[in-house]
């Protein structure tokens, strides 16, 4: 497992970029939650865990690779398996942090994920400097409660004005180097080469070529790399229909069962993009392939990662569009997961 601090950005956009638990301040823990997690009792795994919601966090003279270590070793003593993932991560609405736990319940499932490219190319050291501008830039953003962007153009632009100004200056090597980009994230050995190169494809030009390598690169074996492909795809198809309506659903609803935690939040966004136009085959194969892992995102505690959890059973339970909203603002997800489970 990655020792990482991760920078969320509100609305469940996860940032390129992770912190050391040195360079994080220390706030408050606001939410620990789980995934994968059908068959345990959680509440017996939380109530051992070396910290508890409102703790200061991180906690004092611990490293995250320390803390991880204690996290599995409860995960193992109480289920008998390994933790899948241990994501520290900042910051939930509140500017605290939320942990989410992968375990290897029911409704887990170990990934076929595609094996890695071995190729020598590589991106030039300028390119890789931008991706370090622009993450480093969107983590201060995030850690500073200014992560508000606008994805309209189907590339995310922050309002942050340096944050913003790192973004065009990666839009505009997009541009120009698409075919390096494109070779860099299929064939590249190097996983932090292909990482890079997945989020300046998503400032690139849109076109089917660009769909077609992002879908390929979300089943990469670096998680870092299928989070950057699936989140460009996910702000694709969340500002434009007509791209959204060539990008497959069948990788992303296995995706669902996976033991990482970028993969649940990206996957997410994602679906609840593709899933607007209520496409009965769609709902169909959500329902039958991915209920559980849905049911427990649309349960954790923070709303801002469990909303889009909750459009996706809405619609595959067949609730008017315009009563999601009403019906989220009232607390009253639990409605719709008893609508669903009665059909």
């Amino acid at each position: 497992m990655n020792a990482k601090w991760i920078v969320a950005l509100p609305g469940m956009l996860l940032s390129t970029v992770s912190l050391s638990a040195q360079r994080t301040d220390r706030k408050v823990l606001g939410e620990i939650d789980f995934f994968g997690n059908k068959g345990f009792d959680v509440a017996i795994i939380r109530s051992a865990l070396p910290f508890r919601e409102g703790d200061p966090f991180p906690p004092s003279g611990v490293h995250s690779d320390a803390l991880k270590r204690q996290v599995s070793d409860v995960v193992n003593r109480i289920t008998g398996r390994a933790a899948t993932d241990v994501a520290f991560l900042c910051c939930d609405s509140k500017q605290n942090y939320v942990i989410y736990i992968g375990l290897r319940g029911e409704s887990y499932q170990e990934l076929r994920l595609d094996p890695a490219p071995a190729g020598s190319i590589r991106l030039p050291k300028a390119a890789m400097k931008l991706g370090d501008q622009m993450g480093d830039a969107w983590a201060k953003a995030v850690m500073n409660g200014r992560a508000e962007e606008d994805d309209s153009t189907g590339y995310s632009l922050m309002k942050d004005p340096q944050t913003r100004k790192a973004e065009l200056a990666m839009r505009d090597y997009a541009l120009k180097n698409e075919a390096l980009i494109l070779n860099v994230l299929a064939s590249s050995s190097d996983a932090e080469h292909r990482a890079t190169a997945a989020v300046m494809l998503g400032y690139g030009r849109q076109s089917s070529e660009q769909i077609d390598a992002l879908v390929r690169a979300s089943l990469d074996p670096d998680s870092d790399t299928r989070n950057n492909a699936i989140r460009a795809l996910e702000v694709l198809a969340g500002a434009k229909p007509e791209l959204a309506a060539q990008i497959p659903v069948e990788p992303f609803v296995r995706l669902l069962r996976s033991g990482t935690w970028t993969d649940h939040n990206k996957v997410s966004l994602l679906l609840e993009a593709l899933t607007k136009r209520r496409d009965q085959r769609t709902l169909s194969a959500l329902r039958s392939q991915a209920l559980d892992p849905l049911i427990e995102m649309a349960r954790w505690r923070y709303e801002g990662h469990a909303e889009a959890a909750i459009d996706i059973l809405a619609r595959i339970a067949g609730v008017p569009e315009d009563s999601v909203s009403h019906m989220i603002e009232a607390g009253e997800k639990e409605k719709i997961i008893s609508r669903l489970m009665r059909q």
